[in-house]
């Protein structure tokens, strides 16, 4: 069926041709930066500038990734989750461009299986990173499989924050309390309603 929206609301195309699009980071400036993993890229989609309701430009920020997934952006730091580890390379959000190298912080994370990683950097100024399980359902030999991890910032002092997170593939903290909040994807083939998610 086609989308709605309830009333008030509308829905319209921001951009065409995002192809294999995955996760979304808005830039301080309003641009919007795409993960594609299978094309190995992240995207920018240029601030809506003209009013027309798209994004005025695209065009490939940095590619030769290996399937990036999670993106952040913190402290003028663009921080990229990509199967088997955790890059970052300075971004000038004015400009919409990086500057400098790109460089893995934190390699040799645990791939195939539920390959895509999710990195947030945290109140607390520590990177998380999201780690699925290597099967549908199972016993892992990996500690560091259906977790979230911590680091710093730099990439060191790695620990396991949390687990029992099969498949997390977004998370943020509540202004609140600090406290954070995952989805998580359960085992599959049991139904639609089973687990209740």
């Amino acid at each position: 069926p086609p989308l709605s929206a309830p009333r008030g609301f509308s829905v319209q195309t921001f951009a065409a041709g995002v192809k294999y699009a995955r996760l979304l980071r808005f830039t301080p400036k309003g641009d919007l930066l795409v993960s594609t993993p299978r094309t190995g890229d992240i995207k920018i989609l240029t601030a809506d500038a003209n009013g027309d309701g798209r994004a005025d430009a695209m065009r490939v920020l940095i590619s030769g990734l290996n399937r990036p997934h999670g993106l952040d952006l913190f402290e003028g730091q663009l921080y990229i989750a990509e199967e088997d580890a955790i890059g970052r390379v300075a971004f000038d959000a004015a400009r919409g461009e990086i500057v400098g190298s790109y460089e893995r912080i934190v390699r040799n994370l645990p791939s195939g299986g539920h390959s895509t990683k999710t990195v947030r950097a945290g109140p607390d100024r520590k990177l998380y990173v999201t780690v699925g399980s290597g099967c549908n359902a199972c016993i892992e030999r990996d500690g560091r499989r259906a977790s979230m991890l911590r680091f710093d910032l730099d990439g060191g002092n790695g620990e396991v924050f949390a687990k029992g997170l099969r498949n997390s593939v977004g998370f943020d903290w509540r202004p609140q309390d600090g406290a954070i909040y995952a989805t998580e994807n359960g085992r599959d083939w049991l139904g639609d309603d089973l687990p209740p998610e």
